[in-house]
């Protein structure tokens, strides 16, 4: 091959004018994964946190999503109505990413009843009603991807809440297969950053272990796996749970 000739990735256009809801944005990891998938073509619509707004209208305004919109995941009738508003607005949603994730990697002992509360409603119901508003209008077109994000961080609640998660992905998975719909989940563990926040005690014992890479990953490589598994390239996967977590479990 010359220099003179243009490569093209394989990955232009490969989302080209879906509409694809990312959950969580405002934070890291569902940035890097909108703005990945918004470069492959789609176009996007952020949900985020009510305590986020500011730095996700500010990431929406960057990016050029078409619409960005506050919910609290915990409450269904909240849930229902945006996307209700994107279904109206957009003509339906082809790929939602669930990818609000709530991080609780410390020890049960000095897990707090409102982290526990606010982890199992926010993230596992708010996935749950999340994906059952969007699952009928994608049955009726028989096409659609939901892509769940797993902390597979050791330890904690955010683990339940993860194994509760891949549970509900594989039943869904399976009834919905045969729509031409599906369900996978990505599991991720710390980034870098989150690494640093840790207490000098929590850190140490990840020290121990940094798995066969030896380092923790970036939000950039996580949105890579992610743009795999919401694209016609991962065709044949459903029901399935992706590790990108540098080859930890």
């Amino acid at each position: 091959m010359s220099s003179s000739e243009t490569v093209t990735p394989f990955v232009e256009g490969l989302l080209h004018q879906q509409v694809v809801m990312v959950t969580g944005a405002g934070q890291p990891i569902a940035n890097a994964i909108a703005r990945r998938l918004g470069r492959a073509g789609a176009r996007l619509a952020l949900v985020f946190l009510p305590e986020h707004e500011q730095e996700a209208m500010e990431f929406a305004r960057a990016v050029g999503a078409v619409l960005a919109l506050a919910c609290e995941p915990s409450d269904p009738q909240a849930v229902g109505a945006v996307v209700r508003r994107v279904t109206t607005e957009l003509g339906g949603v082809d790929v939602l990413v669930n990818a609000s994730l709530s991080r609780e990697p410390g020890r049960w002992v000095d897990l707090a009843a409102g982290q526990w509360k606010a982890l199992l409603e926010r993230q596992l119901s708010g996935t749950a009603w999340f994906c059952k508003e969007v699952i009928r209008p994608m049955m009726r077109k028989r096409s659609g991807r939901i892509l769940t994000l797993l902390d597979a961080a050791p330890g904690g609640a955010s683990r339940v809440a993860a194994e509760g998660l891949l549970a509900m992905t594989r039943a869904l998975a399976n009834e919905v297969a045969r729509q031409g719909i599906a369900v996978n989940t990505l599991a991720i563990h710390l980034l870098a950053e989150e690494v640093e926040r840790l207490a000098p005690a929590q850190r140490e014992r990840l020290d121990g272990d940094r798995g066969p890479l030896g380092r923790p990953g970036s939000a950039d490589e996580i949105a890579e796996a992610a743009l795999f598994l919401t694209s016609s390239a991962a065709n044949l996967m459903t029901g399935q749970r992706l590790s990108a977590t540098g080859g930890l479990w």
